[in-house]
């Protein structure tokens, strides 16, 4: 019987083509006829016809004229052995590759596929703009730039670094020269080019602790040494770091809304940063992702704001304002690392897809992204409230901390309180949250567990409580 998901030709090439490499066809065995194969198999001559000439121009068969179709003399009498696969996948790794493949990427246990309820850090796919991206992309494509059909522009499209810098200026305060934006696929990238950049193996480095996963995963592939510097109510704590590491190289933070407690620098704190980093001769990777979604207060300036030394690489993407799968980010590179960066970006991929590049660009400039930016703020303003009602409501043992910002809050376990056991009861009840130890760099000292509210409608918000409540229960 023919399988379904193969055209019908294919089908029969392959079902040939085995018998012949397994020698179940040997050397110079006759085919059968055409049509009678065609009658044994239930399908159309014609298809008998195509699958033979196939077999033939490819050299597993020969026809003869007046004679029939053979199978090819000079072939072997049996398939050749696969080739035995390594030992282990350890034995094929570099060194190198052996710590890079070590690395933790995010919070979620290797091998299990998060959901949406309660989904940290996640935007609602259901609020994609999808009507008028759809628009902006039919408008691109009528008329396609030519550097949309080549090898992206290294830097990205200037119609994007363009809009990016207006749309800095008027939202967030930052004044940005187009050419010192460069378009990098999401922040991870970006921060994975700087740390190339700018860090030699061993350099010190001050991360967020508990701070961004990934982002660290990114300094410690490139060979540098993080130094988890406590964060507090206020974000990083930079007289622990001056005490602890002085010397450092770099420091990785998210000022305006530190993962994943959500603590916010003060000005005081910004500055000492700043005077640190400028006496250190250090550099500052400023973290913006998701500062447009503010619940207490108005959004916070960038560090890069404050910056009159060139220090600070700032760091954005349209993952939380957008979607992730559009793998698009944005540095602001201080000038005299503008070429190098560009570079060594170059290197990573060759650019990133401009034809996505573009209809963002569109987007933007028909000024649909801060209108859409406003619907999502008012929408995760909705869901971060019933996810915190429903969490008094049903589960009155766990301590939410509700950050100022961002799309996800900790909640604190109950006092002794197996967090491990208390993430797989969760699991298994569908709640894609995370626990709260995999954030820290250093020994933990809280136990918690992440929970997101932007993925989760206010429909779902009784449920999801009902079934946190139902896994602490079991754990006890």
């Amino acid at each position: 019987m023919l399988a379904p998901d193969q055209t019908r030709q294919q089908a029969v090439f392959d079902r040939l083509r085995q018998g012949i490499l397994s020698g179940a066809l040997p050397s110079g065995a006759r085919l059968p006829p055409t049509r009678a194969l065609a009658t044994e198999l239930g399908v159309a001559r014609q298809t008998v016809v195509l699958a033979y000439e196939r077999l033939a121009a490819e050299g597993y068969v020969r026809a003869r004229t007046g004679s029939g179709t053979y199978v090819a003399p000079d072939l072997p009498d049996a398939a050749p052995a696969p080739a035995a696969p390594p030992q282990t996948a350890a034995n094929a790794l570099s060194r190198r590759g052996s710590v890079l493949a070590e690395i933790p990427v995010s919070a979620a246990a290797r091998g299990t596929t998060e959901g949406s309820v309660l989904a940290g850090g996640l935007p609602a796919p259901d609020l994609f703009p999808l009507r008028s991206w759809s628009r902006c992309a039919m408008r691109v494509l009528r008329v396609m730039p030519a550097e949309c059909a080549g090898y992206p522009p290294p830097q990205g499209l200037r119609a994007l670094r363009t809009q990016i810098a207006a749309h800095l200026a008027a939202t967030r305060g930052l004044i940005a020269d187009p050419d010192c934006v460069v378009i990098t696929a999401g922040t991870q990238q970006a921060l994975r080019v700087a740390a190339e950049l700018l860090l030699d193996p061993g350099d010190p480095v001050w991360v967020d602790d508990p701070g961004y996963i990934a982002g660290r995963g990114a300094l410690i592939a490139a060979g540098a040494v993080p130094v988890p510097v406590p964060c507090d109510a206020d974000g990083l704590d930079v007289a622990s770091g001056i005490e602890m590491a002085p010397q450092a190289r770099l420091v990785l933070t998210a000022p305006s809304h530190a993962t994943p407690l959500g603590g916010a620098l003060p000005i005081g704190r910004r500055l000492a940063l700043l005077e640190w980093a400028n006496r250190a001769n250090a550099w500052v990777l400023e973290d913006d992702c998701d500062s447009e979604f503010r619940w207490e207060g108005h959004p916070l300036p960038p560090l890069a704001t404050l910056d009159r030394a060139g220090r600070v690489i700032y760091c954005g993407t349209f993952s939380k304002t957008l979607a992730p799968g559009l793998r698009l980010g944005f540095a602001v590179i201080p000038a005299p690392l503008v070429s190098a960066f560009v570079r060594a970006r170059t290197l990573a991929d060759r650019g990133t897809d401009a034809l996505t590049q573009a209809i963002l660009a569109e987007f933007m400039r028909e000024g649909l992204l801060a209108p859409h930016i406003r619907r999502m703020r008012t929408e995760y303003a909705r869901r971060r409230a019933a996810v915190l009602s429903a969490l008094a409501r049903h589960a009155p043992r766990l301590q939410p901390i509700p950050a100022p910002g961002g799309l996800h809050m900790v909640a604190r376990l109950p006092e002794g309180m197996d967090e491990a056991a208390a993430l797989r009861a969760c699991q298994d009840r569908g709640l894609a949250v995370m626990p709260l130890r995999a954030y820290y760099a250093g020994p933990p000292r809280m136990n918690g567990l992440v929970l997101g509210f932007a993925g989760t409608p206010v429909s779902l918000a009784g449920d999801a409580a009902r079934r946190l409540a139902a896994a602490l229960r079991a754990v006890g």
